[in-house]
């Protein structure tokens, strides 16, 4: 309007002027004009901005409601969720408690109710020990019941025993139903554990994002109402901690509530099985006190019938001790007169005894001379056969005979010309007719026939029958070999030791012990002859044959074994009594 007031002053100013101001007020009016309709136009531009502002802050204020809304739902749901957990917390702690001063009080009554159990049944334990202790006392007297209670004894401790194993597989299947059991429970309470955190984790997650955008949104009241929440929702947190933890102690409450009703349950068990064990054992008192009263009963009438058969056998016993002792009055008077002929044997016998062990000493040394002869004799052949056969080698090499056969002189079990051969024939006896000379035996023959002679003494001998083979041909042709012995024979006066003789006496007194046991010979005396004179060089040797070889056989001089005529049965001497008389000659084994 100023400027319209301006324009009028304009005007009459250029009305006063002329032309010039009129043209000059036309283009002021055109820029007037101009000028308003830009500030129209800016006006509506400021009030189109202004329509939108308001209309802006209206939508503005509509959410900002909408949010207080919400802060004052979200606020008033978490005072109640708050309020409701505290509740739970409180009822929780109030069940916990309550929990605990009914387990105080079970521990209580259960262990009231096992002392005077213990107790109730430690007396009756005890009157019972006593009762069986006075009848254990009564049984022992009596032997004949003792194996009936050893028997009762092994049976209980058997079935004690079953027992016990049955009782024990029951603790072992509850322990593992409960271990299996608790295990179940832990594997749930986890499971629940990790379900209940992932939708924990995801509502936190979602309350986090939406207050992340709300923040962005609100004003410093909402962001105080904002931390406030955020404080509420810690103090939460904590208190949710709280109670798992008070969670986790109820259910360790409830699994030793669990375990403690089990354990009574057990002990229950064990009381009725002890009830029971205890009516048990008075039933077997009360069996074996009757067994008692009818073994007393039988004792007694025993006893009885025991004394009046010791009666009867007492009195049996003296008329037979009467009887016994004219019985052995006479006995003893029979047994004198055996004694006293007894002693007459003894003395007879030990004469006859020291007579046979005079004439086994005599058989000993004979025996021993014996073999002293075999093994000097066959040391000797050995060294004369050796030397035998060198010579005759020695002149088949200088063209003065034939060759000799292959001669070994030592042992050996597969060599077929062995001088051992020749040692083992002069042993054994061939077939022969009539009587046989000892004289005519060979020192191993000789042997034998001691042998036989003393088994016979000995009452151990058996009839076998005699051999006599050909005889063994001499080392050197035409010699007789000697015994090693030569001590001439002198005259004999009166009592002589038989190991004062020589080996040719010996052989007599055995000439003669045969001669007398066969009842035909007389005593004489023995005269000496000249000795007898060695073969060579004063050296003695045994002959085992007493037939040289004859010297147009140079092959046969030394025989095997293969080539001899023998038996297959080893020959044995043997001595053979035919009406009264005892002579050596051949007899065929019975």
């Amino acid at each position: 309007m100023p400027k319209k007031g301006k324009k009028g002053k304009g005007k009459g100013k250029k009305g006063k002027k002329g032309k010039k101001g009129s043209k000059k007020n036309e283009s002021i009016a055109k820029i007037a004009a101009a000028n308003s309709k830009v500030w129209e136009t800016r006006l509506e531009i400021a009030e189109t901005s202004k329509q939108e502002y308001r209309e802006h802050a209206n939508q503005l204020v509509k959410e900002n409601d909408q949010l207080q809304d919400m802060i004052r739902i979200t606020e008033k749901d978490t005072i109640e969720c708050f309020t409701l957990l505290q509740k739970k917390d409180e009822e929780k702690k109030n069940e916990n408690e309550r929990l605990k001063q009914s387990i105080r009080e079970l521990k209580k009554e259960h262990r009231k109710e096992k002392e005077n159990i213990v107790e109730d049944f430690s007396t009756q334990i005890n009157e019972l020990e006593e009762k069986v202790s006075e009848k254990t006392r009564e049984v022992e007297l009596m032997q004949s019941e003792l194996k009936v209670v050893k028997e009762f004894r092994r049976k209980r401790g058997q079935m004690q025993k079953e027992l016990d194993d049955i009782k024990e597989s029951m603790y072992n299947a509850n322990r593992d139903h409960k271990g299996t059991l608790t295990r179940m429970e832990q594997k749930f309470f986890e499971e629940k554990m990790r379900l209940q955190q992932e939708a924990n984790q995801k509502i936190a997650e979602l309350a986090e994002r939406a207050h992340t955008e709300a923040i962005s949104n609100l004003d410093e009241t909402t962001k105080s109402v904002y931390k406030e929440n955020v404080r509420l929702s810690e103090a939460l947190s904590y208190h949710m901690k709280e109670g798992e933890v008070l969670k986790k102690l109820r259910d360790k409450l409830q699994e030793e509530n669990e375990q403690l009703r089990g354990d009574k349950e057990l002990n229950d068990m064990m009381v009725q099985e002890k009830i029971v064990q205890v009516k048990q054992q008075k039933e077997q008192i009360r069996q074996l006190t009757e067994k008692i009263q009818t073994l007393e009963k039988s004792l007694s009438h025993m006893s009885r019938e025991f004394n009046t058969e010791k009666r009867s056998i007492m009195q049996q016993a003296r008329t037979e001790n009467e009887a016994a002792k004219i019985e052995l009055a006479k006995l003893q008077r029979v047994i004198d007169l055996k004694t006293r002929e007894m002693n007459k044997v003894k003395r007879l016998a030990k004469n006859i005894l020291d007579q046979r062990t005079e004439l086994e000493r005599f058989f000993l040394e004979s025996l021993e001379q014996v073999r002293n002869e075999i093994n000097a004799n066959q040391a000797q052949y050995r060294v004369d056969a050796q030397a035998a056969y060198q010579q005759k080698m020695l002149k088949a090499f200088a063209g003065k005979g034939d060759f000799p056969k292959i001669r070994t002189f030592n042992k050996s079990d597969i060599s077929t010309n062995s001088v051992y051969k020749d040692l083992e024939a002069a042993e054994k006896m061939y077939d022969i007719s009539g009587k046989v000379d000892i004289s005519d035996l060979t020192w191993e023959q000789k042997e034998r026939v001691i042998r036989y002679l003393f088994a016979r003494m000995n009452g151990g001998a058996k009839v076998t029958k005699m051999n006599s083979g050909p005889p063994l041909p001499a080392i050197e042709n035409k010699v007789q070999r000697l015994s090693i012995t030569h001590e001439p024979r002198y005259d004999i006066s009166g009592k002589v030791d038989i190991s004062d003789l020589t080996w040719e006496q010996k052989e007599r007194v055995i000439r003669y012990l045969f001669a007398r046991m066969n009842g035909g010979a007389k005593v004489t005396k023995m005269n000496s002859g000249p000795p007898l004179p060695a073969i060579e060089n004063k050296v003695q040797r045994l002959s085992i044959t007493h037939e040289p070889s004859p010297p147009d056989e140079p092959d046969n001089t030394f025989l095997t074994q293969a080539k001899m005529d023998t038996p297959e049965n080893l020959p044995d001497t043997s001595l053979q009594t035919k009406s009264g008389t005892w002579v050596a000659e051949t007899a065929q084994v019975s």
